[in-house]
């Protein structure tokens, strides 16, 4: 009798835990196929990407495209001539200990999704992107790649600390955003994307809410 009642507790136990997960993920996928309204725009001659995968989305702009002021902000061995940077946000502590998933502690992911945590911005230099397999391009206006620029700008917080990146074309900045469960690094690539007036899902909680959701 007493090994039914402890069953019955524990199923209760994770039925309380599934309903919300199963509601978080049912939600984020409805929400793919109601993306925001946009402006019209003429002439959308500029291009970004969106490199992605399973479970992450970064921002990548061409470096001729960006303005002056990210040569005056960043070092000289993330910003060139040519090439391009790519624009990620995420768990300061889940991003600074976590170079690759082997490297991934169940610690870091607990803290990461369920509580209010810091954040940094991870900036990337790439001479070429030809090579990635999983990439979305995007046709954006000039106001509207000003627009993105903006609010990507505002994610960093130049006055506090930085912190050296994995190798020497990589390097992190603080963040005044919090992350958590609901504020992932693919919503934060979704509002960037909407403040540049792209029509994306209202939530993009997981990666592929971002990709599917863009014309």
């Amino acid at each position: 009798m007493l090994f039914f009642k402890l069953l019955k507790k524990t199923f209760i136990f994770f039925l309380f835990l599934l309903i919300p997960l199963i509601l978080y993920i049912a939600i984020a996928h409805l929400l793919t196929f109601f993306p925001t309204k946009i402006e019209t725009f003429l002439e959308q001659n500029k291009t970004i990407y969106i490199s992605y995968s399973q479970l992450h989305s970064d921002i990548i702009i061409n470096i001729e495209s960006l303005d002056q002021k990210w040569k005056e902000k960043l070092p000289k061995h993330i910003i060139h001539s040519n090439g391009y940077l790519s624009f990620g946000w995420g768990d300061k502590e889940f991003y600074l200990n976590t170079p690759t998933w082997d490297d991934l502690k169940i610690t870091s992911a607990f803290k990461a999704l369920f509580l209010n945590s810091p954040s940094v911005v991870y900036v990337k230099y790439y001479r070429d992107i030809s090579y990635f397999q999983d990439l979305k391009e995007v046709k954006l206006s000039n106001e509207q790649l000003k627009d993105l620029e903006k609010s990507i700008f505002k994610s960093f917080d130049f006055e506090h600390k930085k912190y050296k990146g994995y190798g020497r074309d990589d390097i992190f900045y603080s963040s005044p955003y919090q992350y958590n469960i609901f504020t992932t690094c693919n919503t934060w690539t979704g509002e960037q994307l909407k403040e540049a007036n792209v029509s994306v899902s209202p939530w993009t909680p997981f990666s592929y809410n971002v990709i599917n959701s863009l014309p």
